[in-house]
């Protein structure tokens, strides 16, 4: 009976240890991919160069994510590339405010990206194989980044308004260097490596769900990250301030918490790709609403939508990942998944987000954007009838 309770308490300080991790690292993405656009509108770079710039973070990550993922399988050492790489970007946010050109912040941001780049497919490849094991919901793990990001969002906001936007840096490597304290801590799930990996990564392009599902969230899940960079200038076309942008983050990320409290609920009782066919179709109508140049009042007012379509897509399709792809290669699994269907996706949203905001405005931008989420939901729909197909 005694060690049962011990077993419990471990369990469950590793899950508080977990949840604290996503707030922290998703603290240091909410002060700078929500305020770095306006940083470089502020040091006289164009909204193209902007976005540009926004752009070669998923560039690096479609490169380097899976790689970290491959090392992580390799060598059983998440810990370690962890430890490595958020030094490598802590250190390189903190350089980061005494650029002075396009080009010198164009190669920065790539090093922090590069860096930063592996956290998340590790966090997730941890935290799901430990709730797994160990009992526990990922959902209930992951709303803590969402919470992390809120926060940040809005208080980056409140405190760039005060002082000055180079103050994101600054909360960005502070953040990564509690996330270097924690490393140590998180649970060591080990995935035996079985026969050749490249094998095993082969075959994660001849199964179709897999393939299907990075193409859908290349396109929904893109467009979402895309909006990160351009909401900023959407903000400000409709009368609001660089405080409501910050604030406006923290409602909308805020959302996501409690939605994903209960996502492991409602993918349990509907099914996973259902969930994420509800998330995508939500996402598709908010960017066709942005494009109707609503007011600034009634925008505040629907941001709980991000919630419901980000909330349950990043469970859902997490989960789906790792249902779907071979046991000895799930790290890098999600790590091509992220770096596909996130990266991929976010780099070529931001940039032709960029370019039409520039030569167009940035309400037709959201109504093509808007477009392009609707096609990610088709894609959903004919994984649900492969899905439903090969079950049968």
């Amino acid at each position: 009976m005694e060690q049962q309770l011990r077993a419990v308490g471990a369990a469950t300080g590793k899950l508080r240890l977990l949840g604290s991790y996503y707030f922290f690292f998703f603290i240091a993405f909410g002060a700078l991919y929500t305020m770095l656009p306006l940083f470089l509108e502020g040091k006289g770079l164009s909204k193209q160069q902007a976005s540009s710039i926004m752009a070669v973070g998923p560039v690096v990550t479609v490169l380097f994510q899976p790689i970290w993922g491959m090392i992580c399988d390799r060598y059983n050492a998440q810990r370690k590339v962890l430890i490595g790489t958020l030094i490598a970007a802590a250190t390189i946010g903190l350089i980061y405010s005494f650029g002075d050109t396009y080009l010198l912040y164009l190669v920065l941001f790539a090093g922090m990206a590069l860096f930063h780049s592996s956290g998340v497919p590790i966090l997730d490849s941890i935290s799901l194989s430990y709730t797994q094991k160990h009992g526990g919901d990922y959902g209930s793990l992951r709303l803590w980044g969402a919470i992390g990001f809120a926060v940040a969002s809005w208080g980056a906001g409140a405190i760039a308004e005060a002082t000055d936007l180079s103050v994101i840096f600054y909360i960005y490597a502070a953040a990564m260097f509690v996330c270097i304290f924690l490393t140590n801590g998180l649970p060591q799930e080990s995935t035996p490596l079985a026969g050749n990996m490249l094998h095993g990564v082969k075959r994660l392009f001849f199964i179709p769900r897999y393939l299907l599902l990075m193409l859908s969230t290349f396109l929904v899940f893109g467009v979402i990250q895309a909006n990160n960079a351009l909401y900023g200038f959407f903000y400000m076309a409709i009368g609001g301030t660089v405080a409501g942008v910050g604030l406006s983050f923290l409602i909308a990320a805020g959302s996501e918490a409690p939605v994903m409290r209960f996502a492991g609920k409602l993918i349990r009782r509907y099914g996973m790709i259902p969930v994420l066919i509800i998330a995508a179709t939500v996402s598709s109508m908010r960017w066709i609403f942005y494009g109707t140049e609503p007011s600034a009042v009634l925008v505040m007012w629907l941001l709980f939508m991000q919630g419901i379509s980000v909330g349950l897509y990043l469970p859902a399709a997490a989960q789906l990942v790792r249902e779907v792809s071979p046991p000895e290669i799930q790290v890098t699994a999600l790590g091509i998944y992220s770096a596909v269907g996130h990266g991929l996706g976010a780099m070529t949203w931001t940039m032709v987000g960029g370019v039409l905001a520039d030569k167009y405005d940035i309400f037709t931008t959201y109504q093509l954007l808007g477009i392009v989420s609707w096609l990610g939901v088709g894609v959903l729909v004919t994984l649900y009838f492969v899905n439903k197909r090969q079950r049968s």
